[in-house]
């Protein structure tokens, strides 16, 4: 987009016409009225909480969310904004909104457990009180998942993954109502440097073009593991919407028009060697904290010194992360087989 108010191209630190090309796009594909790319997803979290917050303001953080937003929610801390954090989907949230809470932020579906919230309801109850809300739509991509048609506030996404779909690129979007990203140009944005550049933006726009039809291919093979790791006796649970028990299928059907290759399990030998030996196993399947590219990813909260090990107590110590790329679901089931063979050993 433009800077608000001006109608020219004048340093690309502000606005560059190919950046300007993807948040039009971006905010077309979620139904917003506007959208501000940024360096990176982070970027774009950072930007929307330091546009929205204040001193003694509060934050509800929903679900299992990713772990560098919860380090900025301590980060905040020293300067009086508060926050809360419910992870279980079904605890009564309600109860810990205060007077102060001025942005409830969650993921559905959530960070490693995958759990899917009631997005109506949630804006529902955030509306009637003046609270913003804000989610990170990254897991589901634009395609599988619109939050603004369900009455979410706001919609930030880490353009690393999925959307740009190649692990080459860095970026982030925010997308919301005309009134909000023009605040947040001029104050997370402008005044915090989280800049994309034109490349990084062609990048992205690469990505779009075959986002249909990469993202068929992730759901076609998401969909065969899930179904073999339910299988296995070495899996005690398998975390995706596609494995949710019935009473979870509503808002499935109501709220994901399709699934994406991100898939949590726990091992039944639940510690981190176990969790060490299933890792080292895998061939096809390497180490890596991202997602959504070409290549299939494994990663676990329980590694030492991970990005989540901070927050490794609230999840299994067998808890593995899979992203599950385009290679094919034969190779994939194979090299998972082979890998959960060498825990039975």
């Amino acid at each position: 987009m433009r800077p608000p108010s001006t109608s020219t191209f004048v340093d690309s630190r502000g606005a560059n016409p190919t950046v300007a090309v993807l948040a039009g796009a971006l905010a077309e594909l979620e139904r917003g009225e506007a959208a501000q790319c940024f360096g990176s997803g982070m970027g774009a979290i950072s930007a929307v909480w330091s546009t929205l917050l204040r001193a003694g303001d509060h934050v509800l953080l929903l679900n299992d969310v990713y772990g560098p937003t919860l380090q900025l929610a301590r980060h905040l801390e020293r300067l009086s904004v508060e926050h809360t954090v419910v992870r279980s989907p079904g605890e009564d949230w309600e109860q810990h909104l205060r007077p102060s809470t001025r942005l409830i932020h969650l993921e559905s579906p959530g960070t490693y457990r995958m759990k899917v919230l009631d997005l109506r309801a949630i804006a529902d109850v955030a509306r009637a009180r003046g609270i913003t809300t804000v989610i990170d739509g990254t897991w589901a991509t634009p395609l599988f998942q619109k939050p603004l048609e369900h009455g979410i506030d706001v919609v930030v996404h880490s353009l690393t993954k999925y959307v740009g779909g190649h692990s080459d690129v860095l970026g982030g979007a925010v997308i919301g109502s005309a009134a909000f990203v023009r605040d947040l140009f001029y104050a997370g944005f402008q005044l915090q440097g989280s800049v994309m550049s034109a490349l990084e933006a062609s990048l992205v726009l690469r990505g779009l073009r075959t986002l249909p039809v990469r993202m068929a291919e992730h759901q076609r093979n998401a969909i065969r593991v899930v179904e073999y790791l339910q299988t296995c006796p070495e899996v005690a649970a398998v975390h995706h919407p596609h494995a949710d028990l019935p009473a979870d299928h509503r808002l499935r059907r109501e709220q994901l028009t399709g699934v994406t290759g991100l898939i949590g399990l726990d091992l039944a030998e639940a510690t981190p060697q176990a969790v060490a030996r299933f890792v080292d196993a895998l061939r096809l399947f390497r180490i890596g904290p991202s997602w959504g590219g070409y290549e299939s990813l494994v990663t676990s909260p329980s590694k030492p010194g991970g990005k989540a090990a901070m927050a490794a107590q609230v999840f299994s110590p067998g808890m593995v992360r899979l992203s599950v790329g385009l290679e094919g679901a034969d190779a994939q089931i194979a090299d998972l087989a082979q890998a959960l063979d060498c825990l039975a050993r």
